[in-house]
């Protein structure tokens, strides 16, 4: 959706303001729109400017014209991601700085064909910030890496200190490593995908003509889902019920979030007077409901100290950026939710009609978590007496969690590709 001149302008003062608060080295993906020609730049060189002091690195990067840019950073291992859109690389990249005990090395890749991502490889976290300027040969960028200025002059302190002990300590992580090696699967590199039952213990949701519950057919599919998901190493599924009990929407938003989730996914079985109606549905949040839910979470933070959006510690006080950060936290999360939402709808194409071609929008309260990519999924019509009997059996149970499971698994393949190639 392109974005008109009035929207850019109130962007980029929010983006400047944002700045000036101290925050402009936050770690969340947060497009600064800065310039206003779309033609394509030519980056001609990268330098880095002096040498890393107190575990701090700048490098500077010159372009033949005016650049778009995002930044972000990526864990495990430590990364800082720059994204320049319709740029292309007219210079050799730095090769691994040898005594940087911060920026390890520099990689590339083009993304959607006109694209350049650059990629700082790091020994630690870091923040970073982006200072763009115009110059002799048109604009100039400069990057700044902060990782902790404490890291680098404890490890020389240790060594000199005490030699024999780091010969012991070192030794020590050999053998940890080595047991972690036999272990087939990191939990902290699993990608967590939160399963939400609708309905439970005193909700119980639409009821068929037959009696058929909502809440106990969506609760197997999740089951049978949750399953699915657990015998991929990468991947990891909670619940937010587990059995027949009740639970809270918001509550349900919050297990999600303790739980650390990277996707969250809905299920229910939907219903109409119309009894003739049948198909599968997918939803994600609507505009207008993540604008409500952005008021709620701002109301929240202003009753608190603090408030962490998108990643980013946000102090009470600056409210101005605290709305910057939830913005573009949610568009980012909508985009990623409407990627995931399509992949579902197209594999449940294969196991129902689909009322609808299309991925729907609406405000569905478990959908409005402002960072983690949301959809809710009607499996079938439960009012309808002929979906009614096939969500009663296991075999169409097991065909809607596999299809719902293969579209989270086409979405998560996609992304973790970008991640290998590009980051």
């Amino acid at each position: 959706m392109k974005m008109n001149s009035s929207n850019r302008k109130r962007r980029e003062f929010i983006l400047k303001l944002a700045k000036t608060l101290g925050c402009a080295g936050a770690t969340l993906l947060s497009p600064q729109l800065l310039a206003k020609s779309s033609e394509s730049a030519h980056l001609l060189s990268i330098k880095l400017k002096g040498k890393e002091r107190h575990n701090k690195q700048r490098l500077v990067f010159e372009f033949d014209g005016a650049i778009k840019r995002s930044v972000f950073s990526l864990h495990t291992p430590e990364r800082i991601v720059l994204d320049l859109k319709n740029t292309t690389l007219k210079t050799k990249l730095l090769k691994p700085v040898g005594n940087s005990s911060l920026l390890q090395g520099i990689r590339h890749a083009i993304r959607n064909e006109h694209d350049l991502r650059i990629v700082f490889d790091l020994s630690q976290k870091a923040d970073v910030t982006t200072k763009l300027r115009k110059s002799r040969q048109g604009y100039r960028l400069e990057v700044t890496l902060a990782g902790d200025p404490l890291a680098k002059s404890s490890k020389k302190t240790a060594s000199k200190s005490n030699r024999n002990s780091t010969k012991k300590s070192i030794a020590q992580k050999n053998k940890k490593s080595k047991l972690v090696r036999k272990q087939p699967t990191r939990r902290s590199n699993r990608f967590v995908i939160a399963i939400d039952p609708g309905h439970g213990g005193k909700d119980p949701g639409a009821v068929g003509r037959m009696g058929t519950l909502e809440k106990d057919v969506v609760l197997k599919i999740a089951h049978r889902l949750k399953k699915r998901i657990d015998q991929h190493g990468d991947m990891k599924a909670i619940l937010t019920r587990e059995g027949d009990y009740y639970v809270s929407l918001r509550k349900r938003m919050e297990k999600a979030r303790a739980q650390g989730a990277d996707l969250f996914i809905s299920i229910h079985a939907d219903a109409n007077p119309n009894r003739s109606l049948t198909g599968s549905s997918v939803y994600i949040l609507s505009n207008r409901g993540a604008s409500s839910e952005a008021a709620r979470w701002l109301a929240k933070s202003e009753n608190s100290y603090e408030a962490k959006l998108g990643g980013v510690t946000v102090k009470r006080e600056n409210k101005i950026l605290s709305k910057l950060l939830l913005d573009l936290s949610q568009s980012a999360t909508i985009d990623n939710s409407l990627g995931l939402a399509e992949n579902v709808l197209k594999e449940l194409s294969g196991v129902n009609r689909l009322l609808r071609k299309n991925v729907e929008s609406a405000s569905f309260v478990v959908l409005k978590s402002p960072d983690i990519p949301s959809m809710l999924v009607e499996t079938a019509f439960i009012s309808n007496a002929k979906e009614e009997s096939r969500l009663k059996t296991s075999h169409y149970q097991h065909k809607l969690a596999n299809a719902i499971f293969h579209g989270i698994r086409r979405y998560h393949l996609a992304h973790k590709k970008n991640e290998a190639q590009f980051a």
